[in-house]
């Protein structure tokens, strides 16, 4: 097989996505150890959550119209670079000033990954294979759930949690020679410019596309951010059953990678009124079927997929209405994602200090309704 006719370099990136997905969200599933050591409260962890997110916020346009004519492996290649070194300086952290200092160096080699992974996925795909290509970085993401998350969970009960932040670096470095060895030169063909940014922002599609994501985020980190200490205290489950709650979580995303490659666009409607109904309905249903272990479970698993459903029908939907600076609207959807995902955990880190945990399901699920709102409007033509 041609190198062109070759996945191999897609299942490369797929490897970064996992890794960059498994560090973002590492802190959820070692929260608690972290606070344990560095003597804070869990609302002070989660911030950290936030802090991450607002960088990627803030900095995936300006780093991206920085870079937005470098050749793209050599780009891909810095950032892993920035990943691993970052990593190396949060296992050796000496408290936490020193961390939240390394998680805004991950976070800005974050800000650009995202912005670029999935269009530069379709590039280097076999003709044939762009929408296959799409899934497997949505299914990286996934596995970094499954797989990524639990393991860092894992990791940090048995080891410390600094042993979680130098795998996840270990696992970056790999990533990086693999690029080296076998990743193509990608020309960047971009003719973006500074000037283009008004009419981008004039794009009311793009526009609406946004601010839905935004919502279903808001909604959605409001409860997942806080989801090992809610299943530890609301639902009294032991440390290990929650380990296994979480991988039943990520293996609901990889499920909704497939359905998107076997039914989208052919039922893109489908897919868009299931997943708006299910999101809100299941955040809301978390607080009363706690008291089951298996409604637990597969309230978990809906929520894996309607809201990794989503994710893809919005990108996808992205790259239709915005053909000519698509890495520059991705960067705009990456840093807005993390916008959501920083208030999230600010809004839930607040409820828990004010209401407490428990309170988290009702808030997070009305939020995701409104972007179920919005979801479904963009549908209806």
């Amino acid at each position: 097989m041609s190198k062109s006719e070759s996945l191999f370099p897609v299942m490369i990136l797929t490897v970064a996505a996992f890794v960059f997905n498994a560090s973002e969200f590492a802190p959820i599933g070692i929260l608690s150890s972290i606070a344990a050591d560095l003597s804070r409260t869990e609302s002070e962890i989660g911030f950290l959550i936030s802090v991450y997110a607002w960088v990627v916020m803030i900095m995936s346009l300006p780093l991206m119209v920085v870079f937005s004519r470098m050749e793209y492996k050599r780009l891909m290649i810095g950032v892993l670079a920035l990943f691993t070194a970052s990593h190396a300086l949060s296992g050796f952290a000496s408290g936490y000033g020193m961390l939240m200092v390394s998680r805004v160096g991950v976070a800005c080699s974050h800000a650009i990954f995202w912005s670029i992974a999935t269009p530069l996925a379709v590039k280097v795909a076999p003709r044939g294979k762009k929408s296959t290509a799409m899934a497997l970085i949505v299914a990286g993401s996934s596995v970094a759930q499954i797989l990524g998350m639990p393991l860092c969970r894992v990791v940090g009960l048995a080891m410390g949690w600094r042993y979680t932040f130098l795998l996840l670096g270990a696992i970056a470095a790999v990533a990086m020679a693999m690029l080296c060895l076998f990743f193509p030169q990608v020309k960047n063909d971009s003719d973006f410019s500074i000037r283009h940014l008004p009419r981008i922002f004039r794009n009311q599609r793009l526009l609406m596309i946004y601010i839905t994501i935004i919502a279903f985020v808001l909604g959605h980190f409001t409860v997942y951010s806080y989801i090992e200490p809610y299943l530890l205290n609301e639902a009294a489950m032991d440390a290990h059953i929650v380990t296994g709650v979480l991988i039943m979580f990520g293996i609901a995303g990889i499920a909704a990678s497939f359905l998107f490659s076997a039914f989208y666009p052919g039922r893109r409607r489908l897919l868009v009124y299931a997943s708006s109904f299910f999101l809100p309905f299941v955040i809301c249903m978390l607080q009363f079927v706690k008291v089951s272990l298996w409604g637990t479970v597969i309230t978990c698993i809906v929520w894996g997929t309607a809201m990794t459903l989503i994710n893809m029908i919005l990108q996808a939907r992205l790259m239709k209405v915005e053909r000519r600076a698509t890495t520059i609207a991705m960067s705009l959807y990456s840093g807005l994602y993390n916008l959501g995902i920083g208030g999230g955990a600010a809004i839930g880190g607040y409820i828990c200090d004010k209401s407490g945990i428990g309170a988290i399901c009702t808030f997070g699920a009305v939020i995701a309704l409104a972007g179920s709102a919005m979801f479904i409007s963009q549908y209806r033509k």
